[in-house]
């Protein structure tokens, strides 16, 4: 009990902490003295945590949002704020949250970041939230007196906006990245060192040393190529890097947008990270989705679609492979037709069959070596390629593995009133004048010699619906010379 209570109070802490430093952080990024916040990282952490407690119990969910909104007022109130503009943000920063959590979870669809879609779902949430919390802050500031109004929706909604898409969007990507060891390669270290140079080079001249020419574009030219040369990741990982240094320049007063005021500030530095981040991201998704969709019709080209295994083509591939090597390498092929398939479709219908088909599948990948290929051809026929054979009796052994395997009962994997299948297992191994096409022959060669006569598939009665227990067959004779 009190390790369940443990859990549930543990990340509302954290959001609390990482919440309460977000305010804080905010409120020290303001420009020259006055009360315009460079950048409100608040409103990311509070858009994270509107998604952590849409997925809660109501009540728990109702103690999260009431934490979220004690914290903002008592932050805002202890640094400085008057009541009410403690009691103002309160309300903007609720708003956000809850309409971009909404927004984002609609259609019960999951907060992720793996391709452009996705993207434009997160940009259209926060969009949604900020849009709506900008309306909320112009009209508090209208019952001030205020009247340059459009000016202050802007800067809301860029700044708080900007600051919500590239907290959520780190964090999403962050969330489920496939952390892998890279492949390093001199030219690829050489390439990765001059790029680097490059963007430090280029921020460093708009951002910190520009005397305020208009160059801020020049930003643009490395991110695009980090983006189009480097994983998702990293690409999210520089877009919140430039944006933490495009911030720091300006709230130094540095670079390009230096001696403007306040509001032209933020809402610059604000657009500039907004657009790098978008640009960055939306072709780095693209490129991947592209290659996963390339992989993808890679895999059913060459992967059999019932059962996950090698086809035809592949196997040839492989084999081509294996038997082009210098130097050559004795490469076993079993080939195996089960007895009597037919009847199992003629008897239970297709489904079932479809079905023995997926299990014989598994047992055959469970028996394969490590560094074997098993494939399906077509039908019931099955082909385990086996390299790197030291003897050719090891090939028969394999063999007799594979043929118990398949004999032994279905009666747990399925609910047809059969028990057992047999196998007519084929071996050949290769020589030095072997092809593909006369490896594979010489094991369905082999095949045919090794099935019984009349076949081992099921016999009328057995079609009518009675058990049989069906031994297995061992092949006749040992492996052939392809």
């Amino acid at each position: 009990m009190a390790r369940r209570v443990f859990r549930a109070v543990l990340p509302g802490v954290g959001f609390a902490v990482a919440y309460a430093l977000a305010i804080l952080a905010g409120r020290a990024s303001r420009v020259d003295g006055s009360e315009v916040s460079l950048v409100w990282p608040a409103a990311a952490v509070a858009v994270l945590w509107g998604l952590h407690a849409r997925d809660l119990p109501r009540v728990q969910a109702a103690l999260h949002w009431s934490g979220l909104a004690a914290l903002t007022f008592g932050v805002n109130l202890t640094t400085g704020a008057p009541v009410g503009l403690s009691a103002w943000f309160t309300g903007v920063n609720l708003v956000l949250a809850a309409v971009a959590a909404t927004a984002l979870g609609y259609g019960g669809r999951p907060a992720v970041l793996r391709d452009p879609a996705d993207l434009g779902r997160v940009t259209a949430a926060v969009a949604a939230g900020t849009v709506c919390a900008a309306a909320l802050a112009t009209a508090f500031f209208a019952q001030q007196g205020h009247h340059d109004l459009l000016e202050t929706f802007a800067l809301f909604a860029v700044r708080n906006g900007v600051t919500a898409l590239v907290g959520l969007v780190v964090v999403l990507r962050l969330r489920d990245a496939q952390w892998r060891r890279p492949h390093f390669t001199t030219a690829r270290v050489v390439e990765t060192v001059a790029c680097a140079s490059v963007v430090v080079l280029v921020f460093v001249r708009v951002f910190w040393v520009n005397p305020g020419n208009p160059t801020a574009f020049a930003v643009m030219l490395p991110a695009l190529w980090v983006s189009l040369r480097y994983t998702t990741t990293t690409s999210t990982l520089f877009a919140a890097g430039a944006g933490l240094a495009i911030l720091t320049g300006t709230l130094l007063d540095h670079g390009v947008l230096q001696d403007l005021p306040p509001e032209r500030q933020a809402l610059l530095a604000q657009g500039m990270v907004g657009s790098v981040t978008l640009a960055v991201l939306t072709l780095a998704l693209f490129r991947d989705s592209r290659n996963e969709l390339i992989a993808e019709l890679r895999d059913l080209a060459l992967r059999d679609p019932l059962t996950g295994l090698a086809n035809r083509t592949l196997l040839n591939q492989r084999l081509e492979e294996l038997l082009r090597r210098d130097p050559p390498e004795t490469v076993g092929v079993l080939l195996l037709d089960l007895d009597g398939f037919k009847l199992v479709n003629d008897a239970w219908g297709h489904d079932e069959g479809d079905l023995l088909l997926v299990e014989i599948a598994r047992r055959l990948t469970e028996v394969a070596r490590p560094g074997d290929t098993v494939a399906r051809l077509g039908g019931d026929e099955f082909v385990v390629l086996c390299p790197g054979l030291g003897d050719p009796a090891e090939l028969e052994l394999c063999a007799e593995r594979v043929r118990k395997r398949v004999a032994l009962p279905y009666g747990q994997a399925s609910d047809a009133p059969y028990d057992r299948i047999t196998a007519s297992v084929g071996a050949a191994v290769s020589e030095r004048t072997s092809t593909p096409r006369s490896l594979l022959a010489a094991a369905d060669r082999a095949m045919y010699d090794a099935k019984p006569a009349g076949g081992a598939g099921l016999r009328d009665r057995e079609a009518r619906g009675a058990r049989w227990p069906g031994a297995p067959r061992a092949a006749a004779g040992g492996p052939a010379r392809g």
